[in-house]
């Protein structure tokens, strides 16, 4: 599980560096311009279609995956994924259609204040990515067969490919044909990135025609699964939109030094967490599914030990030198030493979340493991809340940098009634019943 973690986080720093050099392309590119707002705007769509419904898939599936494939066979394992993509493809391309036949509807409303060519322009360029929908849809479906036979490095280095295809884009057709060849880049990946999920998807011995079984009964299961999955990561949207709005009640600079200040956080979770519970996953549904409950607790005691072990120096590090890090990332011109003090009280704030993101996606992993996902719309409930109460106690106190300390408080709190409510499950292995 280490070792599978150590992979997954190395191939998801990779993906994260292309983005990073893609970003630093298009900034010398196009600037901070018309046509670079307008893709900006243009990808908002997509970008929310893949991360509220196709992240969720990987978990909704694996552990029934799984389940079925130990107790009924390899057949049947198949006949359930075969469902999960056909439903994935026509669900993902019926979201697609209906955003761009709404599109001249909703970016006005997104994109109030651009002039009409350049609200065309926008328009445009979403009508030409909103295929990535679902194309992201079925390869997130692949990604999550590869997972379940443990061949994490391919899964994990598939999201580098778009990036990747963008950097060529831009390098070798930016002057040429301007922002369209980051949409080529965008589009190109997103294919590539399908291609390559079916091609190891079928190496792993899988077919990859969908074909539609019918609603029964694992089916269901994965469903019911799926829903509150895609609750929690709408509740952390609107977290963030919480916090930002809370920013903005504040003094001049708030919105943006929180905005600055957490941009480290969130590289850092989505290669730290998401690793961790891309790893485990298929090993304690395994666990869960052989009805092994002990050796089930002990593994994971002994991978979060572990894990922790390596968070919690590399948190005390980060925050030690948050200040060198703010000031070699964003000083220069306009941003001026006070910014850089402030910005780096932030990041050091916000990085106290990182040791409780990663326990709270093992107790996610393991809600998802043990099928009680219905938990999570609760604890998206209670963290929505938890936010706007503790943004509101702790900027009175400590302004902009007390809205970093409320999200620890609130990932913490929920963090402990997850870890509360999945103890009073009680059973041996799978079956699990709530008290």
């Amino acid at each position: 599980m280490l070792a599978d973690t150590a992979t997954v986080g190395g191939w998801t720093s990779i993906a994260k560096v292309a983005g990073a050099v893609k970003v630093i392309l298009a900034a010398r590119l196009f600037g901070t311009g018309d046509a670079m707002d307008a893709y900006l705007i243009a990808f908002l769509l997509p970008s929310f279609f893949i991360d509220m419904l196709s992240s969720p898939l990987d978990s909704a599936l694996i552990p029934t995956l799984i389940e079925v494939r130990e107790n009924k066979g390899r057949a049947a394992a198949e006949s359930l994924y075969l469902s999960v993509l056909a439903a994935a493809g026509i669900g993902f391309f019926g979201a697609a259609l209906l955003a761009a036949l709404t599109s001249g509807l909703f970016l006005p409303v997104l994109a109030s204040g651009f002039e009409p060519a350049k609200l065309a322009l926008t328009q445009q360029l979403l009508l030409l990515m909103i295929v990535v929908v679902p194309l992201n849809g079925i390869a997130s479906t692949w990604r999550a067969i590869l997972n379940s036979e443990h061949r994490f490095a391919a899964a994990a280095a598939i999201p580098a490919i778009t990036p990747v295809a963008s950097i060529v884009a831009l390098l070798f057709g930016g002057k040429q044909y301007g922002v369209l060849a980051l949409v080529i880049g965008t589009v190109t990946g997103g294919t590539l990135e399908a291609i390559a999920a079916g091609v190891g998807a079928k190496w792993a011995g899988y077919t990859v025609v969908p074909r539609w079984s019918g609603m029964n009964l694992a089916l269901r299961q994965v469903a019911a699964q799926y829903a509150p999955l895609v609750a929690v990561t709408l509740v952390m949207t609107g977290s963030a939109l919480v916090d930002q709005s809370m920013a903005a009640r504040l003094g001049s600079g708030s919105v943006a030094a929180l905005s600055y200040g957490t941009r480290l956080l969130g590289v850092l979770v989505v290669i730290g967490p998401t690793a961790v519970g891309t790893a485990v996953l298929p090993h304690i549904s395994t666990a869960a599914v052989l009805a092994e409950p002990k050796a089930l607790r002990r593994t994971l005691r002994t991978y979060g030990l572990f894990v922790l072990a390596v968070i919690l120096p590399a948190t005390a590090g980060l925050m030690y030198f948050s200040e060198p890090i703010v000031r070699v990332l964003f000083q220069k011109g306009a941003f001026s030493e006070q910014a850089a003090q402030l910005v780096s009280a932030v990041q050091k704030a916000s990085l106290l979340q990182l040791p409780i993101a990663v326990l709270l996606a093992l107790e996610v992993r393991l809600t998802s493991a043990l099928k009680v996902n219905r938990l999570l719309y609760r604890v998206a409930a209670l963290s929505l809340i938890l936010t706007f109460g503790f943004d509101l106690l702790f900027m009175r106190w400590l302004g902009v940098v007390g809205i970093a300390f409320a999200g620890g408080a609130a990932r913490l709190v929920s963090s402990l009634y997850l870890s509360c409510k999945i103890s009073t499950l009680r059973g041996d292995g799978y079956g699990f019943q709530s008290n």
